[in-house]
């Protein structure tokens, strides 16, 4: 089977709020994300993460899928979480993971990244998410 990625990244500023993930990198506006013609299901979510804990206590780091793309509806994960234990802060950083997954999708409908930090007080982290879309 063949393998298909796409990417969105992004930065969440404020607490428990939705972050719609929209660039890549150099690319400010890179257009919808959309599901590769041919593609059955993504097989997995590649994620990592940043941290500053400046202003941070702490908190849990969630991703959510939406769109056309979709057709069983949104799709919501836990990736991960960050604490501080000082009031000197610093940041933390959450290497790429890879995240197995079975969700079926529709070719060439849109998929829409969001980025959520839940609870505790994350507000500025950085974010990038990969679909591993199964051709």
């Amino acid at each position: 089977m063949s393998k298909v990625f796409r990417s969105r990244e992004g930065t969440i500023t404020a607490v428990d709020t939705k972050t719609q993930l929209t660039t890549l990198g150099s690319e400010t506006a890179p257009g919808p994300l959309l599901v590769p013609s041919g593609a059955k299901r993504i097989a997995a979510l590649i994620v990592a993460f940043a941290v500053d804990l400046g202003n941070a206590t702490g908190g849990t780091l969630f991703i959510r899928l939406e769109g056309p793309g979709l057709p069983e509806g949104p799709e919501t994960m836990v990736v991960g979480g960050a604490g501080v234990q000082v009031a000197t802060g610093g940041s933390y950083v959450k290497e790429a993971v890879r995240i197995p997954v079975d969700i079926p999708v529709t070719p060439a409908n849109e998929i829409l990244v969001f980025a959520e930090n839940g609870g505790g007080c994350l507000e500025l982290t950085t974010v990038g998410v990969t679909l591993e879309f199964e051709m």
